[in-house]
């Protein structure tokens, strides 16, 4: 609770200076006024009337003594009522003897002689005396002096009454003119204000009436306003805004601190600056003199950073949510094919298909959601290449009917399944060609057409193109556009919808999303690459109603020369369709074909391929064979790996056409860039085919080349149905006993029932083990170049044999060389073995065969492996090679399992090592996969120097050991059993 006296002064500040001013001079004129009124410098008026009127009693008193001595009391009566009658100031006369009795009376007398004992200025009397003696007295009742509530006692009080309030006026009058003619920068000394412009903070001086006085040079810079616009102006007038305040509560710093007489601290002003909104820190103090000392400090730049970081953060969370959901929608997205892909895989597998028209849907479908893997892996590959800025497009030539011809016959089997109509026509002559990038093209409207068809239930999904006016809006330099439309009569969307439907990773509404799947990626995609064409793509859309996706792209002048009517387009529309199902499947001619890969399962594959399509087939491991090769017999066709040992493709290539030789080369390569494929043409080569390889395209671009011109026919897959080893068909289902992801068995996508497909498969296999050796010898060397070339090698030999898992981990190793990242590398090499670790070569068996049970490979604990039953080989052992290699392992393991105590006994841990490695490869290889953890254990406990580590391991590997039975052992005088240990 404040004091008395703070609560006076807080009052008397809030009294305007002019005001307290005019007050101050008025009290000193008033002071000077009552001293010269008390040193007689006034005349004192009510003196002179009593002194007057003590006259006038004291002459009738004598006048009325005479009178009534001598008994003349009827002219005393007449005397007194004249003189009544003759002033004014007189109300009464009356004449009282000593016993009180009223001898003579002139006026009221009886009525106004209120007070008789009273002797002021109103009522006076005198004794009157007859023979010495008082006889009576004379009463004289006068006209009161005072005037208004007595004033006229006092001289000076009217002239008070009339002077204050006049000079009170004057005086405030005045004060207000000079001081606002007063300049208020002179209240501040001149080095006052040299120390106070150094400060680092917005500084200004207030008077009591919050008018500025001063302010410094930092202030006049943040609000970007020169000083003499400040100056005497009042702080309150500026535009500020109360930001740490409720709307209601408009209290300025200043005006706080004047209201409460006390300093205000850390309130938050705001003020808009040149197109920027300026945040200050503003301390209020009051300061001797009734003024106010106000700082400013400058924290935009503070807040600005908060509410960068709060909208990052908030950016951050949507993203993350976005991210899961895209992961959450990826990973259906990836799963649903997968399932499709490895349960018809399974079911021909078993040979549960006796019917061939059967096994060829279920092939089709195996195909189609291999397909759509690969677009789902291409669309992320896309996106991440234009996040990184490294997406790249063409300038070629780019003929729009063929583009579009091509996306709607490829997707016309996707509507004729949702029974849609896919409708493909011209509203106006478009450009024949015009100046684009034809894949990015065609990846866009594929994308919206793929879209329309899975957003469609009934009815239809239209293209159709047209060229138009540029809108002046889209920014095109050019005057026309060729515009593109896909309308679809499908869900349609909301504003809400579409605003975020371009955004990575977002989709119109997760309700649809798990209706239709997808992942969000396509439509940020498509925008990007149109832009990236020069173009854009908008989107109009009513819920319910469907939508109008719309690319517009920018067309020269030049190209308008040439333009291909509606009708021309429909003519070649059905004669492409005809087309295309009569050239289905081509056999190729009896030709000569050079395959060059320095992967052995590479050339087998494309050899088989093209042998059982007609062609001849002959095969070069590396550039220089091949030139040897061509020397001798000049192939009409020649399919080039483009990187090998000894000679490349590339030198390969720039010899042959040095040397006149014209004969096509289609370039394969596991590079898939633009710029790969120009250097691959810079080179000499007629077409590019990327790896894996897609048998489809091989044959046709072999049947293009090779001028194929053979009837069509039906072309038998080399994908027969076989019978695969024995596991019960419910182990497709999910249950708790099955491995899990990282541990379930990866199968060859290739017919292992085939013995061609099985032998180019198992030679891959057979070269893998040292592969990764090596890889791992060169990591250890940095060596990247090998890795490098090693890692390349298995990123097309890999799919290549159906194991497409090694594909884009081997990019990544290929990557993480190149940037000769050892731990990055080393990490990659080890996911690649426990791919390795995972392959399983089904048994192609008798029908009386059974296959042996697989062995568990989970990686559990020590503990909870079991250490009862036998381990039997998954392998074929009724097969004399497999049962020859199992064999081998087993001598080989038999040998090394005494020299590997004998290791851990002299502390050698890196000779233990280099077995465990070994032993952690080849037991999964030779089908013991129960060997291969405790294997991989031995080898970090043996890089750790564990010895009780590696004694566990090791102890537990004889104990397998012990119980493996190796198929037709008995016969083969091999036994079982291994040579007594000691550790």
């Amino acid at each position: 609770m404040r004091s008395p006296l703070k609560r006076f002064t807080s009052c008397y500040n809030r009294i305007p200076v002019r005001l307290r001013l005019s007050f101050g001079l008025v009290g000193l004129m008033t002071g000077s006024l009552l001293v010269a009124s008390a040193a007689g410098f006034f005349p004192n008026e009510q003196r002179e009337i009593l002194r007057s009127r003590s006259r006038i009693c004291e002459t009738l008193a004598i006048s009325g003594t005479a009178m009534a001595s001598t008994g003349q009391i009827e002219s005393l009566q007449v005397t007194l009522e004249s003189v009544v009658h003759r002033d004014p100031q007189i109300l009464s006369i009356g004449l009282k003897s000593v016993n009180g009795g009223l001898v003579v009376s002139a006026g009221p007398h009886e009525e106004v002689w209120l007070h008789p004992d009273s002797q002021d200025a109103t009522h006076m009397s005198v004794p009157v005396y007859r023979q010495g003696k008082q006889w009576g007295e004379m009463q004289i009742r006068f006209e009161p002096t005072g005037g208004l509530w007595g004033l006229n006692h006092w001289g000076p009080a009217w002239l008070l009454i009339v002077l204050i309030p006049a000079c009170l006026i004057q005086f405030s009058f005045f004060l207000r003119k000079t001081l606002q003619s007063l300049d208020p920068s002179g209240a501040v000394p001149t080095h006052v204000e040299k120390a106070l412009d150094t400060f680092t903070v917005g500084l200004v001086l207030l008077n009591a009436d919050q008018r500025t006085l001063f302010a410094n040079k930092r202030l006049t810079q943040l609000l970007d306003i020169p000083a003499s616009e400040l100056v005497g102006k009042y702080i309150s007038a500026s535009d500020w805004i109360i930001a740490d305040r409720d709307e209601g509560e408009k209290t300025l710093p200043w005006e706080e601190a004047r209201q409460i007489n006390d300093s205000v601290h850390d309130r938050i002003l705001q003020m808009d600056v040149k197109g920027r909104r300026l945040t200050f820190t503003v301390n209020c103090t009051p300061i001797t003199g009734q003024g106010f000392l106000t700082t400013f400090d400058d924290i935009t730049l503070i807040e600005e950073n908060k509410v960068a970081l709060a909208q990052a953060r908030d950016a951050a969370q949507h993203a993350n949510e976005a991210k899961s959901e895209f992961l959450a929608n990826m990973s259906h997205e990836i799963r649903t094919p997968l399932n499709a892909v490895l349960g018809f895989t399974d079911v021909l597998r078993r040979g549960l298909v006796t019917d061939s028209d059967e096994a060829v849907d279920h092939l089709n479908m195996i195909h189609r959601s291999g397909a759509h893997l690969l677009e789902l892996i291409n669309d992320i590959l896309d996106l991440s290449k234009i996040e990184a800025g490294r997406m790249e497009v063409e300038s070629i030539d780019t003929y729009i009917d063929a583009v579009i011809m091509d996306v709607a016959n490829t997707l016309k089997v996707r509507a004729d399944e949702n029974d849609l109509e896919l409708n493909v026509r011209l509203e106006t002559a478009i450009p024949r060609v015009i100046t684009s990038d034809p894949t990015r093209l065609r990846q866009v409207i594929m994308n919206l057409v793929g879209n329309a068809i899975k957003f469609t239930e009934s009815g239809s999904v239209s293209i159709i193109a047209a060229m138009r006016q540029s809108e002046s809006s889209a920014g095109f330099e050019s005057s026309k556009v060729l515009r593109i439309d896909v309308i679809d009569t499908g869900i349609g969307m909301t504003p809400e919808q579409q605003a975020r439907i371009f955004e990575s990773f977002s989709q119109a509404d997760s309700t649809t999303t798990r209706k239709f799947g997808g992942t969000g990626l396509g439509l940020s995609i498509s925008q990007r690459l149109s832009e990236s064409l020069g173009g854009r793509l908008t989107v109009e859309s009513k819920p319910g109603m469907g939508s109008t996706f719309r690319v517009e792209l920018p067309i020269d002048d030049e190209d308008t020369s040439d333009l291909m009517s509606p009708s021309e387009f429909e003519d070649l529309r059905r004669r492409r369709t005809n087309e295309a199902v009569a050239a289905k499947l081509i056999r190729l001619p009896a030709k000569r074909v050079l395959v060059v890969d320095d992967g052995e399962s590479n050339r087998r594959l494309i050899e088989l391929v093209l042998t059982r399509a007609g062609a001849l087939v002959a095969t070069a491991a590396n550039g220089l064979e091949a030139i040897e090769s061509i020397a001798e017999e000049t192939p009409a066709l020649v399919l080039m790996d483009m990187q090998m040992p000894v000679l490349d493709g590339y030198t390969a290539t720039e010899r042959l056409r040095a040397a006149g030789f014209t004969i096509p080369i289609i370039a394969l390569t596991g590079n898939a860039m633009v710029g790969d494929r120009e250097k691959c043409m810079d080179a000499g080569c007629n077409d590019f085919l990327s790896k894996p390889v897609n048998i489809d395209l091989l044959l046709q671009l072999a049947a293009t080349h090779l001028d194929s011109a053979s009837e069509p026919h039906e072309f038998v897959s080399p994908m027969s149905v076989g019978t695969a080893d024995a596991i019960e068909f419910s182990s497709l289902l999910p249950s708790a006993s099955m491995p899990s992801k990282t541990d379930r068995p990866i199968f060859p996508t290739l017919p292992m029932d085939d013995p061609d497909f099985r032998e180019i498969t198992m030679g891959f296999l057979d070269r893998l083990p040292s592969r990764l050796t090596n890889i791992e010898i060169a990591i250890a060397a940095m060596d990247f170049e090998t890795v490098h070339s090693d890692a390349h090698w298995l990123k097309g030999a890999g799919g290549t044999v159906g194991l497409d898992v090694f594909t884009p981990v081997a990019k990544q190793l290929e990557e993480a060389a190149k940037a000769r990242e050892t731990e990055l590398a080393s990490e990659i090499l080890r996911q690649l073995y426990e791919l390795s670790d995972r392959i399983v070569i089904p048994a192609t068996q008798t029908p009386h065969a059974t296959a042996p049970p697989a062995e568990d490979r989970s990686s559990g604990s020590l503990d909870e492996r079991s250490d009862e039953g036998p381990v039997l080989c998954t392998l074929p052992m009724d097969d004399p090679d497999f049962y020859e290699i199992v064999i081998g392992f087993v001598r080989r393991l038999d040998e090394r399992l005494p020299k590997m105590a004998e290791e851990l006994n002299e502390a050698r841990f890196e000779d233990l090592a280099t077995n465990a490695h070994w032993l952690k490869g080849a037991g999964g290889t030779v089908g013991f996969p129960s060997l291969t953890q405790p294997a991989s254990e031995l080898l970090i406990a043996s890089k750790r120097r564990d010895p009780d580590a590696c004694r566990t391991q090791l102890d537990y590997l004889r104990s397998t050991r012990q119980r493996m039975v190796v198929g037709n052992a008995a016969t083969s005088g091999i036994t079982d059993k291994p040579p007594t240990v000691s550790c």
